[in-house]
């Protein structure tokens, strides 16, 4: 895994909304969370210039620090409106709208703090990741992808590389974590922005079949099929989502119910192993099947039933196996192999 550290540049932020209560109070709150950030990251800066190799203690506490200074002051901001009155006490009035005029006391500054901590929400997401303290890059990186697009950075620029770094190892922290629901969202958002490098479409693969499996393993089918068609619908030309709709289907109806999905995986990618595998499979259990109920029956008698399949299933086999190079994937594939062609051999009489 790379290291890489993000930055971004920032416009001026301003946004306006409606009135509340407490500016004040929120700001001098909001104010002190990045005082308190500010206080933790120069004492980290000098220790870490002192011993590098030091572990970052305070990473999380600045994270959290950051953070909260953040929320309080976009809460502060669309409040700051204070009415002008006359001296009898009336609100002026604005001739050319003709409603009161007002003026904002905190927002300069307001905008000054927020504006001026883009980066060290990227800084602590950064920190976290290099220290493996993954809780604490997934809260930045997903708060600082949350950041982007909303209100408080209307206007600004963000370079599209960053962006998409930031949703990788957004989708990173949180594998490590085993939040896949999160990882698979921040993946796929990364792959979204054009991010291919670390293997990250494998990495959203194996979030996708962590989920599916976890819904299988608590008999949610439902739930399972609703995702894996959402990831259907996004990727129709994906042979991997069909073999996993057939693994759902698998587990909740049987093989022969999810006979179909294994054949669209095999029709939509001839290299794809594990297609041809389970549509291997799915023909070997019907064999089983025919056997275990002729088990009286001669090998004469079951080779017309038999036959067939075994001439169909065999090249399956033979083709994950190939298609499989290191095994990796299909490592039962050879065994099938063996297995039927020893079948055959009993089964097909000799000329």
């Amino acid at each position: 895994m790379k290291k890489f550290f993000l930055f971004v540049a920032c416009a001026s932020l301003f946004v306006m909304g409606a009135k509340a209560q407490s500016v004040e109070d929120l700001f001098k709150a909001g104010k002190a969370e990045f005082d308190r950030y500010d206080k933790l990251f120069g004492e980290f800066t000098v220790a870490n210039q002192q011993n590098p190799d030091a572990p970052d203690a305070t990473v999380g506490e600045r994270a959290q620090a950051l953070m909260n200074g953040f929320d309080l002051l976009q809460k502060a901001l669309p409040l700051d409106t204070i009415i002008e009155y006359n001296k009898d006490g009336s609100p002026k009035i604005d001739k050319k709208t003709g409603k009161p005029k007002f003026k904002v006391k905190y927002s300069k500054d307001i905008v000054g703090l927020l504006s001026g901590h883009i980066n060290d929400v990227l800084n602590v997401g950064n920190a976290g990741l290099m220290s493996g303290d993954f809780a604490t890059s997934y809260k930045a990186f997903k708060f600082f992808s949350n950041l982007v697009g909303s209100s408080l950075t209307e206007g600004v620029q963000f370079d599209p590389q960053t962006l998409a770094d930031v949703s990788f190892y957004e989708g990173y922290s949180a594998y490590q974590l085993k939040d896949f629901d999160g990882a698979y969202n921040a993946f796929k958002s990364a792959i979204d922005k054009g991010y291919t490098e670390n293997q990250v479409v494998d990495f959203r693969n194996s979030c996708l079949a962590n989920i599916i499996q976890n819904y299988c393993d608590n008999k949610d089918f439902g739930n399972a099929i609703d995702y894996v068609d959402k990831a259907i619908a996004g990727e129709p030309s994906s042979a991997l989502m069909y073999d996993m709709k057939g693994y759902i289907i698998e587990q909740k109806d049987g093989l022969d119910a999810a006979e179909q999905y294994y054949e669209k995986a095999v029709e939509l990618d001839q290299t794809f192993p594990n297609g041809f595998f389970d549509l291997g499979r799915v023909l070997y259990a019907r064999a089983e099947k025919i056997i275990d109920e002729n088990q009286s029956a001669t090998n004469a008698q079951l080779a017309p039933m038999l036959l067939p399949i075994y001439d169909k299933a065999l090249p399956l086999f033979k083709k994950a196996k190939e298609l499989d190079v290191d095994g990796s994937k299909t490592p039962q594939a050879a065994r099938f192999v063996d297995d039927l062609e020893y079948k055959l051999e009993i089964l097909r009489p000799t000329k």
